[in-house]
């Protein structure tokens, strides 16, 4: 079939039907303490940080005032403190943003990033090797639900966190244990068919599963409405909070003018970034990420397509060059 290779496919596979492991240290931790922490995060962030009870936690983002978005996050929610999960290229961002509403509430912002290593098991066996080398039972739970264990006598940190329909769970540990708690689940892990993957396998999943990323899919310039995010990491009831005003505006007029889309497209060769998105040779929008996708068979896309084309279902043409590949939009699988 199409454009990938063996051992693309294999590690694909692998997260499919046993599991795969990627060194997740790309992404950094914040901590957030101190008495006024949850009042202070509800302020600035787009979900409902009031309702996380410890041990429980969600998606959330942090907007502009004018609801640009600065990054999207994963907040943990602890007895003594929230944590929030930032890709390490906005954790500044999120620091300088943070330090800058903070006045005189009783919060403390400390920066973990380089004292925590993040390994991400993926796939239906993740569960399964988790608990053999921790030796007690991890069971299914919700979503970002996480608790505290240890190996060995070594503290780490289990957050239920999966990708589509891989169920998953990431480990974060002290820094200088990573390589030893990755060879670990290796060793413990291959009797379940647990082989390392790439960050190639890794984007072909998360498009599969319509999961846009920071920095290919979205920036500082992007409306969190054009992303389709809010519908798992903003809350609409909870009050509010710093570009919420923009964003409950545009949910009343429905006037965005672009949508970040999936799109179906025929052939074997994805699209490349950057190339136009034509209806009838009308540029209408812009590819943001492509792969060939083993589920379905034929290249899968994102891209931003303006008003008022974004409408499921409609035929679209990528040009790319003198090159032409039809493609059908689809609305994000959420």
């Amino acid at each position: 079939g199409g454009g990938m290779t063996q051992e693309l496919l294999r590690e694909y596979e692998a997260v499919r039907t046993q599991a795969g492991l990627i060194d997740y240290s790309a992404w950094g931790f914040v901590a957030v303490r101190g008495s006024d922490r949850t009042g202070f995060l509800q302020n600035l962030l787009t979900n409902d940080i009031k309702a996380l009870q410890p041990g429980t936690g969600c998606q959330a983002c942090l907007l502009s005032p004018t609801a640009k978005l600065l990054a999207d996050l994963l907040v943990l929610a602890e007895p003594d403190a929230h944590w929030l999960l930032v890709h390490r290229s906005r954790r500044q961002s999120v620091l300088d943003t943070l330090e800058r509403y903070h006045i005189m509430e009783d919060v403390q912002l400390e920066d973990w990033t380089t004292r925590l290593g993040l390994l991400w098991l993926l796939g239906p066996e993740s569960l399964a090797i988790a608990s053999e080398v921790c030796a007690q039972p991890i069971t299914q739970a919700s979503a970002y639900a996480h608790e505290r264990l240890a190996i060995e006598g070594a503290p780490l940190w289990a957050i239920h966190h999966g990708l589509g329909r891989a169920p998953g769970l990431m480990v974060a540990i002290d820094a200088e244990q990573a390589a030893w708690l990755w060879q670990k689940l290796l060793e413990q892990g291959r009797q379940h068919g647990l082989v390392p993957i790439g960050w190639e396998t890794l984007n072909v999943l998360r498009l599969e599963a319509g999961v846009p990323w920071y920095g290919v899919d979205m920036d500082e310039t992007t409306l969190l409405s054009e992303t389709g995010l809010e519908e798992h990491a903003a809350s609409f009831t909870k009050g509010c909070y710093v570009g919420q005003e923009v964003l409950a505006r545009l949910q009343t007029y429905g006037s965005l003018s672009r949508k970040l889309m999936g799109l179906v497209c025929d052939g074997q060769k994805p699209p490349q970034t950057g190339d136009s998105i034509c209806h009838q040779d009308e540029p209408i929008g812009q590819i943001t990420s492509a792969v060939y996708s083993p589920a379905l068979k034929r290249p899968i896309a994102l891209g931003y397509v303006k008003r008022p084309w974004y409408e499921a279902g409609r035929a679209v043409t990528i040009t790319h060059g003198a090159n032409a590949i039809s493609a059908t939009l689809v609305k994000i699988p959420q």
